[in-house]
């Protein structure tokens, strides 16, 4: 929304809610095996000297999932907050094809 305070000048001042990077955190409720997460899928990268979970990135939407051993997986760079939950129940699919019991 743009506002002219200051009429007759072209002072205009714009408010505009952008956002950028939607963060979020999930659940899986079952302990993972980073190992075999690793191993078996694309676009992961573990290396447990650096880091201690997972770092995997799908296309589309355009986002990065942190997974670690406990089961809890935090979600970054989404635009939106359905463009989060559906990169959600995409990694969730990925760690349930590989035969960990995920909950909903």
């Amino acid at each position: 929304m743009c506002v002219n305070r200051n009429e007759g000048t072209k002072n205009w001042y714009c408010n505009f809610i952008l956002f950028r990077n939607v963060v979020s955190t999930v659940n899986l409720a079952c302990s993972l095996d980073l190992m075999k997460i690793n191993f078996r899928t694309r676009n992961s990268e573990y290396n447990p000297s650096r880091f201690s979970g997972i770092v995997m990135r799908i296309r589309e939407p355009h986002t990065t999932a942190l997974l670690f051993r406990s089961g809890k997986m935090v979600i970054t760079g989404a635009r939106n907050e359905a463009d989060s939950r559906l990169a959600a129940r995409k990694y969730a699919r990925i760690i349930q094809k590989l035969g960990f019991p995920v909950s909903r």
